[in-house]
């Protein structure tokens, strides 16, 4: 599993922390943000950015139907 080293930064103060580990694929839709759950079915979670050099990058997240309630932004 490869894990990004980047800061992330949760866009929407009503939503919960962002796990302390994140892989790729969280930040690349492919998992669950919250759990990283790949095998349930997956709905558009909002966005979360991680600073970078230079500035910043947003991802577009997605959360499994446990987590859907859940949106990153």
């Amino acid at each position: 599993m490869t894990h990004i080293e980047e800061e992330i930064v949760v866009t929407t103060p009503a939503a919960p922390s962002a796990p302390p580990e994140f892989s790729a694929a969280r930040l690349h839709g492919e998992a669950c943000f919250w759990c990283g759950s790949a095998l349930k079915a997956l709905h558009p979670a909002g966005s979360v950015t991680t600073s970078v050099a230079g500035g910043v990058r947003e991802w577009s997240v997605v959360a499994c139907e446990e987590h859907r309630g859940r949106r990153a932004a």
